[in-house]
């Protein structure tokens, strides 16, 4: 079984690099093109081939295309964070300043993607030795402005804008208190959590008895008690 599952992974990577060869060669001759750059992007990340991921990102949204696909966000962010090696055997982690400068100038042609924003804030709080945890909260309340633009759409949306706030009332409670940011963090935080319990409650009057309203329910609680904290060390800044 072995052997045959090696030989398999062999046939699949020679696969990959072929496609991957033919779309470089694509983009040659189509170079304006975005969809063909769309192909070889996804053709380099599923060979872990992260410097052509970067410059077929780039290339896409220099083409004018809003691109903000959260798997080639995701397969970016993962590979710096966890330090996974491109297949030239460079480090993941030594693409963190390309992937960040990238995703900063992406963001100025793609300006309301919450997943852009959090991919941002990622590489700033979850790369050991890149912290930089005042930005990446920043970063993270971009993320949720973002996000809010739909929080009225549906359920989803609604939870998608509370697990931001949750992953940002984490880093910004356990924020340095001398920090320049700590006191902005906190207000804009309050600020959120005070408009998720209002649309929470509004959403939970028109729903009926469901998995999706015990959802809301346990949202409110948590932004309630994260609210709570954050008004005690607002006390103390």
């Amino acid at each position: 079984v072995s052997t045959q599952s090696s030989g398999s992974s062999g046939i699949n990577a020679e696969y990959g690099e072929r496609a991957h060869n033919c779309y470089k060669e694509a983009t040659r001759h189509c170079f304006n093109n975005w969809r063909i750059w769309e192909n070889f992007i996804c053709s380099a990340a599923r060979i872990q081939h992260i410097a052509s991921v970067i410059v077929a990102y780039r290339q896409i949204v220099n083409l004018g295309h809003k691109y903000d696909d959260p798997k080639i966000l995701g397969f970016l962010v993962s590979s710096v964070v966890n330090n996974t090696p491109s297949i030239d055997g460079k480090p993941g982690v030594t693409f963190h300043s390309k992937v960040v400068d990238l995703l900063k100038f992406a963001s100025t042609k793609v300006t309301s993607s919450h997943h852009l924003w959090r991919s941002l804030a990622a590489l700033f709080l979850e790369v050991p030795g890149k912290e930089d945890v005042g930005l990446g909260i920043d970063y993270l309340i971009k993320s949720y402005h973002s996000a809010s633009l739909s929080i009225e759409k549906s359920v989803e949306d609604y939870l998608t804008c509370e697990k931001i706030a949750s992953v940002t009332f984490e880093y910004v409670s356990g924020e340095d208190k001398d920090s320049p940011t700590f006191a902005r963090h906190l207000q804009s935080l309050s600020t959120i959590l005070q408009i998720l319990i209002v649309k929470g409650h509004k959403l939970m009057e028109s729903m009926e008895e469901s998995v999706q309203l015990e959802n809301i329910r346990e949202a409110v609680r948590s932004s309630k008690e994260h609210l709570n904290t954050i008004e005690e060390l607002m006390l103390f800044t």
